[in-house]
Parts: C-alpha cells; structure tokens; sequence
C-alpha cells in the first residue's frame, strides 16, 4: 500500500459517524478527506481521532427520536442538545424518586444503594451537562429561566452541589480568571501538583468557597450573584444542620455524603484538567483567550471514553480557548486549527482521561503518561525527554514573576 492509499484509507477509517437520532449533516461539521491527508502528512504521530465517530453515550437511556424530537422542538435552543433532555429523564425517574422514598423510610442500606447509583451513572453526566447549559442557551424562551435554574438550583443538590454556586464559580471566575493565581479561587498555579498533600489542600479550599465566593462576587461588583450564592450557601448549610437532626440518615446519604464525594470529584478533575501548566505561563502576555496561554494552561483528552459520555470534556484547552464551542464541535475546531495549536506547545493525551492522568501523576507514573503523549514532530522524542517536559510543567508558578496581573490582561471580562 502506498503513502497516499494509507493516508486515504485512514480519513476514511476516521470519517463521522453519528447515532442515530440525527443525520450527521444536522449535528457537526466533517473534516475533509484532504484535511485529513494534510494532516497525517505534518503530523505522522498524530492518531486516529474516534472521538468524532463514536457514538453518544451522554444519556444512559436515549428516549424514542419521536419523542426527543417533539419535546426539543420547542424546548431545547439548539437540537444538537436534544439528547440532554433523555439525560434529565433519565435522572427525574430515577435519582429524584430514590431520594423521595428514601427521605420517606430512611435506611443505611436504601441510602448507600442511592448514592452509588446516582454518582456512578449519573455525577459525570449531569455535571457537564449543567457545564455546558450555563456556557450555551440549553432551553428555548420561555423555559430558559426556568430550565436554567432546574439544573442549577434544583437538580445540582442530589449531586450534592449547593444551589446558587455553580454559574458564579465556573463561568465567572474560572474562566474570567482562567486559573491565574490568586485571582481564581480554584487556580491549580501554587501548587507542586504532582504532591497528594498539596492537592488535600486544594480540596479542602473547595468548601471554604461556599463563604469566600459571595465576597469575590461582591469584588467584582456582581452584587446578584453575590446575593443568588450567599442565599443558596446558606440555604444549603441550614438544610443540612436541621437535617442531620431531624432526618440523620437521609441527610447523611442524601447531603453530606455527595457534597463530599461530588467535591472530591470537581476538584480532581480540576485539578488533574490545569495539572500540567508551563511556567513560561507567567511571563508571557496575558491574554487568557489566546492559543499560547491556553495551550500552556491545560492539556487534550482524546480517543477516551470519557469524551463519549461527558460531551467531549476531554478538548479543555479548546474549551478554554472559545467556551462559546458546542460540544459536538470541539474535536473539529482542535483538528481545523491543529498547527495553532501545536506551534503553541499543546499537551495530548492520546486513551488517558483526566482522572487517569491525575491519578498517573499522584503514583509517579510520567513513564506510563510519556507512553500517551501524542508527539508532533517528524521524529519520535525519547521517552526520557517527555518526561522531562511533564516534570516541568508540575512546578508551582511563582506569582511574583507574572508579567501583568489578571486584571491587566487582554480578556474580556463578559460572561459567556
């Protein structure tokens, strides 16, 4: 087989393929056979990308297409999210009904079944379909009010999340801040990030959020937030403290255990998601949307399963880079920029997902992640000197060596 019969064997290998609950011409945009070919020709080492042809597993059960697309056509902005409708189905027949029978007869058991459940289908799901719900229009008016709210406000709580916090702490601060110290409360910049006593640290500073947050709200003159966040904070503890009096073993298994469970999960995958960011990031221009900076910042998870059921989270730096990306576009806008991306230093992980990689750091293991990093040169670096990059990219920042503050960068300070 020659060079070009293998190159145009593989574009056709990796051609789209959607499920069936819409025609791929309605849901992405195809990378052209050609742009494939160029690409296999720059960049020998770069894999077939499956995440654009595998099939979505965002929902545990998908709702007959008849049905979904009855209740998009007039409930969901955009049908290419139609399938996060059988997802909160999936979760008000289930999650929300264990929770009512258990606050009804409460027991150990029931609760621990409830949890693990809930958590193991569902944390990873629901979490970045309200990610992704507060960064794009999900419903349709009238309903986007209240749809908004319904995920954040009300649904967010059988995840143990309280309600109120969401919105200002990831789609305010996060990616105003973009994980410049101190400025964001959740930066991952002063800590050695490959010690596990730095990230118990750092997961602790999650529940201190509930009371600085309404104040970085206030700093920032977002005075509704500030009051929508306290009020939900407060709201939150109070429900808990009378709980833990009143229903003990429904609050347990209900509130306390999936705040801490659910923390523990949003902080590792912050964590492990901005756990490789260059020093260089310090000293050169701050302008939090370009390519350098978020190229430097966070890290590609591709060809992982993750991708399949959480809306391709894995593309974090492209989330970085334009947050307004639907999800179902992102491996296109990584793939159609792809010389952007690595003449910026782009970090790939080619199997892993971001917990594998956190969990990789935390063992010592870079052999094993050097074995994932999807190389762009012509020729293959050693193992050694990959790994050599990835210690690099573990050392804390020191903030006395930015070159402009956050507040002096060229971001745009608009919620998206």
């Amino acid at each position: 087989m020659t060079q070009n019969q293998h190159t145009q064997s593989v574009a056709g290998a990796m051609a789209p393929l959607m499920p069936p609950h819409g025609k791929r011409s309605e849901l992405i945009k195809d990378v052209t056979t050609s742009r494939w070919s160029e690409i296999q020709k720059k960049y020998p080492h770069f894999p077939p990308l499956l995440d654009i042809h595998c099939v979505r597993k965002e929902a545990a059960l998908r709702l007959p297409k008849v049905v979904e697309d009855f209740f998009a056509s007039f409930l969901i902005e955009d049908k290419r999210d139609a399938v996060m409708l059988s997802l909160i189905f999936n979760i008000c027949c289930t999650t929300v009904p264990l929770n009512v029978y258990l606050f009804l007869h409460p027991s150990h058991m029931l609760g621990a079944f409830t949890i693990a459940f809930t958590l193991y289908m569902f944390l990873q799901r629901f979490i970045l379909m309200m990610h992704y719900a507060e960064h794009r229009k999900l419903f349709k008016e009238p309903f986007n009010s209240f749809g908004k709210y319904f995920l954040s406000g009300f649904l967010c709580t059988f995840f143990g999340i309280p309600p109120g916090m969401y919105r200002l702490h990831h789609v305010v601060m996060h990616h105003i801040e973009n994980n410049v110290f101190n400025e964001d409360l959740s930066s991952t910049e002063p800590y050695q990030r490959d010690n596990f006593f730095h990230f118990l640290v750092y997961y602790f500073r999650y529940y201190t959020h509930m009371l600085i947050l309404p104040l970085y709200a206030l700093r920032k003159k977002r005075y509704d937030m500030a009051l929508v966040s306290l009020i939900g904070a407060a709201s939150w503890l109070a429900l808990l403290c009378v709980g833990i009096q009143v229903k003990p073993v429904f609050t347990i298994w209900a509130g306390i255990v999936p705040m801490l469970v659910t923390g523990l999960a949003l902080m590792f995958g912050n964590f492990s998601q901005h756990i490789f960011v260059h020093p260089n990031i310090a000293t050169m221009p701050q302008n939090l949307k370009s390519y350098e900076f978020n190229c430097a910042l966070s890290l590609q998870s591709i060809n992982h399963f993750d991708n399949q059921h959480a809306f391709n989270d894995g593309y974090h730096v492209t989330h970085h880079i334009n947050s307004r990306v639907h999800w179902t576009e992102m491996a296109f806008h990584f793939l159609n920029n792809l010389e952007k991306y690595v003449e910026n230093d782009v970090l790939v992980f080619d199997g892993l997902g971001f917990f594998d990689i956190g969990l990789n750091v935390m063992l010592g293991r870079l052999d094993l992640l050097a074995d994932h990093v999807v190389q762009f040169t012509k020729e293959k670096k050693c193992k050694a000197d990959v790994v050599a990059e990835l210690k690099l990219r573990l050392k804390p920042i020191n903030r006395s060596n930015r070159l402009v503050s956050a507040k002096g960068s060229q971001h745009n300070d608009k919620v998206e």
